[in-house]
This record gives structure tokens, C-alpha cells and sequence, in this order.
């Protein structure tokens, strides 16, 4: 639950007016009015406080806060994470059909560079996965979503061959893509 939904419910509990808690809390009517809007947090010394009045531990009042910021911190860090591959991707391709109208040595520094991202950020990815038992592309919509996902336990081997057909498949649109810009952007004849 939002803090600014618990506040409410409290302050119903204890037939206290907005301008009431604002006065015991040592705060305005309109800080009492944007924390209940979760446009605004209260300070340690609010909660404490707020803590005594209704007898529960500054850790309940604000623990399932703690959790939805804490995911939707995950949320966008992976929504980046897919963002700045497909990023890399399209630059690198960018970068190989500069070759037309750039030198050889600054189309491949340029390439090199946004692959040597890609993978970094592919392997953080990854990495990032495995730590939150995301292992297919499901549970990861699932995740994102915002909906529990199965704690599935994908054998290791299970888990290498997804990383290989996933990595096979990677090449294999790559080549499509390699063989389509050569073909029709730089005019290479086979």
C-alpha cells in the first residue's frame, strides 16, 4: 500500500482531520494534504512521530513504499538496459554503412566501440536476469508488468542452451543484416 493511502486510513482510524495531524505532526494542512497525494514524503522526525500516535514501527508505516520504488527502480533499469542495446545495435549498423562516406579506420573505431557497449550491456543484462530469476523472455514481460513471476528453477543446462540458441539466433540476424546492407547500401556483389 502507498504511504499516502495508509496516511489516510489512519487518519480515518483516529478521526483526525488533515488540519488535526498537521498540528501534532508539527506540520502544515498542505503537507499533510501532498503526502496523502504520494506527491511528497515526510521527513524522520514526521514519522517518528506519526509512528507513536498509531502505534506501529516507522518500518510499517513505510515498507510497502520502500518496495515499489525499490521495483520500479528495477522496472526502469531493465526498460534501459533493452533501450541501450537496441541503441548499440542500430549504431553499429549506422557505424558499417558509414564505411561509404567515412574512413575505414573511424567506421571500425565506431563499430568496435558501440559493440564493445552492446555486449558489456548485454552481459549486465544478463547478469542483472539471472540475479532476479528472470530467465525467459515471459517472465521478464511478466516482471515489467508488474506481475509475480514464477519462481521456475531453469536447470543450468536448460539455461545454456537458451543462452546458446539466443546467441546463434543473434548471429544469424546479424548476417541478415550484414548481407542485406552490403548487398544494397554498398553495393558489394557476391
Amino acid at each position: 500500500m502507498h504511504f499516502g493511502k495508509q496516511l489516510i486510513l489512519i487518519r480515518k482510524q483516529h478521526a483526525l482531520s488533515q488540519e488535526k495531524l498537521a498540528k501534532q505532526l508539527y506540520v502544515s494542512r498542505q503537507t499533510i494534504s501532498s503526502w496523502e497525494n504520494d506527491k511528497t514524503y515526510p521527513d524522520l522526525k514526521s514519522l517518528l512521530i506519526l509512528s507513536k500516535m498509531v502505534n506501529k514501527s516507522v518500518d510499517n508505516l513505510v515498507k510497502g513504499d520502500i518496495d515499489q520504488v525499490r521495483y520500479q527502480m528495477m522496472r526502469r533499469k531493465i526498460c534501459w538496459l533493452y533501450i541501450t542495446n537496441i541503441l548499440c545495435l542500430v549504431l553499429i549498423y549506422l557505424a558499417f554503412i558509414s564505411l561509404h562516406w567515412l574512413p575505414l579506420s573511424i567506421s571500425i573505431v565506431i563499430m568496435v566501440t558501440f559493440t564493445i557497449l552492446g555486449i558489456e550491456n548485454t552481459l549486465y543484462l544478463i547478469k542483472f536476469s539471472n540475479k532476479n530469476n528472470l530467465h525467459n523472455v515471459h517472465q521478464i514481460l511478466n516482471y515489467l508488468n508488474g506481475k509475480h513471476t514464477q519462481e521456475n528453477k531453469i536447470s543450468k543446462r536448460k539455461l545454456w542452451i537458451q543462452y546458446i540458441l539466443g546467441g546463434l539466433l543473434g548471429v544469424l540476424i546479424s548476417l541478415f543484416f550484414l548481407f542485406l546492407i552490403s548487398k544494397y547500401i554498398l553495393d558489394m556483389h557476391f
